[in-house]
């Protein structure tokens, strides 16, 4: 399901593309002065990601059940090296080995220079929140929509892994698939996302997906360990990542309706 629900937003964005090329309007990425507007984060829109003191739900990390079901490294590496499967599955296979390769050079990078474990008490936190636009008009409602998306069927064999392809500036710069340590919190309705030093994930730190904790929308939130002089950078690739998904859905969901409607 959630590889069938992958080729749909695809072809959603695909086919809206081709529509605003054939009615002339297609809208420049970033343009003056909407760079300006959009802290030159080249968005093409306001910003919708809050930071640190502008966060304004305070979403907790994840639970202490969630976290008793993260795999430790053993554990865990054990099934990344058995995920091979699962990246044919979903993407090209030429992304196979880049899979694999990426994946420690990441951990090569965060060991040495930007989470190395023995210097963790001198990282500093940044905190995130991004609101994304799912259908739905109740909480019950985008969740059933989210079961879909992110689909929660099991596996044979269960793995404890959120795997994702990250697109910076799509479809131009799509980093290889990626993955960390991920459960589904039945408590909370939530996905917790848990990447470690030693985690083959571009950082280190948690995200939740769920709801919203005042129940008015669906929202992606997470905290992150990095050096103070490179949050720059951190909230800019952050804002990239995160905004080109919730981009990507709108527009998937835009077309849904106008194919519905036509």
């Amino acid at each position: 399901q959630a590889i069938l629900a992958q080729a749909i937003l695809t072809q959603a964005i695909f086919n809206a593309r081709e529509r605003e090329r054939a009615q002339g309007s297609t809208q420049e990425l970033c343009s003056f002065p909407q760079a300006a507007a959009v802290a030159m984060y080249c968005l093409g829109h306001p910003s919708k990601t809050r930071f640190d003191g502008a966060c304004t739900q305070n979403v907790s990390g994840p639970s202490l059940a969630s976290m008793s079901r993260v795999n430790g490294p053993l554990a865990f590496y054990r099934q990344y090296a058995a995920s091979g499967s699962d990246v044919l599955t979903m993407y090209h296979c030429a992304l196979l080995p880049l899979y694999y390769i990426f994946g420690l050079l990441y951990v090569v990078l965060k060991a040495l220079i930007l989470n190395p474990p023995c210097l963790q008490c001198f990282l500093s936190p940044l905190r995130v929140e991004v609101d994304v636009d799912i259908p739905g008009s109740s909480p019950r409602e985008r969740m059933a929509f989210a079961k879909r998306w992110y689909s929660t069927e099991p596996r044979q064999p269960e793995r404890s892994l959120w795997m994702e392809l990250q697109a910076i500036a799509y479809p131009w710069l799509v980093l290889p698939p990626q993955s960390a340590s991920g459960v589904f919190d039945h408590d909370r309705q939530e996905w917790h996302i848990v990447s470690s030093w030693w985690t083959p994930f571009m950082v280190a730190g948690w995200v939740v997906v769920g709801e919203r904790p005042d129940q008015n929308g669906w929202m992606i939130a997470g905290e992150f360990q990095c050096w103070f002089f490179l949050k720059w950078l951190y909230k800019w690739l952050i804002v990239r990542i995160l905004e080109t998904y919730a981009d990507q859905m709108a527009t998937s969901i835009s077309t849904y309706d106008d194919t519905l409607a036509e």
